[in-house]
């Protein structure tokens, strides 16, 4: 079974440029994942950490959860939901469903909570629309 399903798929080049620790210069590109597969990354990341005090009980994850959801553009939403489509019956994608179900479905899911919980949470944030989007894109099977 593919353990990372898209994990190679619509890879977002990045140019990075800076000094390496000798002090050389450097520049290069890097890949970042698409939207899709790193909120999945970010869902398990979350579950992982939801009960560890010393991690903040995954608020972190919870917060990069919300900002993937926030910017991602309409023609990644679009790919995403291609993806979605593509890898619906995929284990990981379907558990990814169920932890959105069980963590930011509502207002008072734990996973809300703990991005609540965050020093970077903002009275702003559109928590509705979030629990909307991410239920779309990984919807409970």
């Amino acid at each position: 079974m593919d353990e990372a399903p898209t994990l190679e798929r619509n890879l977002f080049p990045y140019a990075v440029a800076g000094r390496l620790s000798s002090g050389e210069a450097w520049q290069g590109e890097v890949h970042l994942p698409h939207p899709f597969t790193f909120a999945r990354m970010k869902l398990f990341a979350f579950r992982d950490r939801l009960h560890d005090p010393e991690k903040d009980h995954g608020s972190y994850h919870a917060l990069d959860l919300y900002s993937i959801i926030a910017t991602t553009t309409e023609a990644e939403w679009r790919e995403a939901g291609s993806l979605r489509d593509e890898c619906q019956q995929h284990p990981l994608v379907i558990e990814a469903g169920e932890i959105v179900a069980e963590h930011f479905a509502e207002p008072a899911r734990l996973g809300v909570i703990r991005l609540r919980e965050s020093p970077y949470f903002r009275d702003q944030f559109q928590l509705r629309d979030f629990a909307s989007a991410l239920g779309e894109l990984f919807p409970r099977r």
